[in-house]
């Protein structure tokens, strides 16, 4: 398994400053991670780099782990523009994990996205423009959008309101006893992406 990038990338964006990337190359199923509100695209204590890493391993994915320094602009195209200048391919298609704001980013921005085929939103926040998150999940006509919160998580109390969305893509998972940062078990967010490779 390996333990860093194969590399890395920082691109200068206009709108929203710098963006920084790690890359591990594999097949053409790309899982693209998008990191918190500010958070790095290594993670605290490289969590990412490992994530990506194991996704590599057992799946044969090209693995890209993105910063995030959003300022409510939509990074998802700069974000795309850099998938593309990496795969340099015509035909692949898009597995989004996002985390915390990162879920916002796919769920607001990322659901009427052609490549985009299958969304992970971690613990997306939903006391925060909730009508635009309900809007981007209508839209999705991908193939799986799945909505993951800790039980311990400060919108864990709202997730009752998903149960008023009609996308049938659509489903929630429930990590009982996990916070924010999905902290207290490294099984449980290590396993995340799993998600994407299991039938709904």
């Amino acid at each position: 398994m390996k333990t860093k990038f194969d590399y890395e990338l920082k691109k200068e964006f206009k709108d929203i400053a710098v963006i920084e990337y790690g890359v591990i190359e594999g097949n053409n199923t790309v899982v693209f991670i998008k990191a918190g509100q500010d958070g790095s695209h290594i993670g605290y204590n490289n969590k990412y780099v490992k994530m990506a890493s194991m996704i590599n391993n057992k799946y044969g994915c090209t693995v890209i782990t993105s910063s995030n320094p959003f300022d409510g602009n939509n990074p998802l195209d700069n974000d795309l523009e850099v998938i593309d200048d990496v795969m340099m391919i015509k035909e692949y298609e898009i597995y989004y994990l996002g985390f915390s704001n990162g879920g916002i980013i796919g769920l607001q921005f990322g659901t009427n996205n052609e490549k985009i085929k299958k969304i992970i939103s971690v613990n997306a926040p939903l006391m925060i423009n909730y009508h635009k998150t309900k809007d981007g999940i209508l839209k999705f006509k991908g193939k799986e959008l799945t909505l993951v919160y800790g039980s311990k998580d400060q919108s864990f109390r709202y997730v009752p309101l998903l149960d008023g969305i009609d996308n049938s893509k659509m489903k929630v998972v429930i990590l009982e006893n996990e916070d924010h940062h999905i902290s207290r078990d490294s099984k449980n967010f290590y396993s995340i992406p799993d998600l994407f490779f299991k039938e709904m």
